[in-house]
């Protein structure tokens, strides 16, 4: 079995002409909302071991935030190939992960996290059969439990939606 969490980041200022897409920081909200889904994923079991983020400054803010005091550490990998990755990509890049890691995150971004969600759940644990067709917010984050072995077997409808957590309600 191995767990994947897919973590979108926190609410950025907006996009303007004057500021690259790539580029944008997280606003006030966003920093609180991040705090929070750290506060939920410091109670979450098996401890998340690796945190695989996109290279974008609003990803990289959110992820050090949710870093911040976790025990054991999270070791994290900034990787610009996740920034505007498709589904598809997606898969790829988590295929590839090493076998040994158990329990990892991506933090990355819209739409293709919540297609990488939809694509890779085949039923979902009680109470969660409607998640996936709400908007995926900033800071919201998706456990997933992967029936499989190896990174490298992971495919569509392997897993059971298990948790989720929603910014706006916490």
């Amino acid at each position: 079995m191995k767990y994947l969490y897919i973590i979108r980041h926190a609410k950025a200022e907006a996009s303007t002409n004057q500021i690259n897409d790539h580029d944008r920081k997280l606003t006030n909200k966003g920093i609180e909302r991040a705090k929070n889904l750290n506060s939920w994923l410091k109670n979450k079991i098996p401890n998340i071991e690796r945190l695989f983020t996109s290279s974008s400054i609003r990803t990289l803010q959110t992820t050090d935030i949710l870093c911040n005091g976790m025990i054991p550490p999270i070791k994290k990998i900034v990787d610009k190939k996740l920034y505007a990755a498709s589904e598809e990509n997606l898969i790829n890049y988590i295929s590839f992960i090493d076998e040994n890691l158990t329990t990892i995150g991506i933090v990355g971004h819209q739409p293709s996290l919540q297609e990488l969600a939809l694509t890779l759940v085949g039923s979902y644990a009680e109470g969660y059969e409607k998640v996936l067709n709400n908007n995926f917010s900033t800071s919201n984050a998706i456990l997933i439990l992967l029936n499989i072995k190896r990174w490298d077997q992971i495919s569509p409808r392997v897993g059971i939606l298990a948790d989720y957590f929603n910014s706006k309600n916490n």
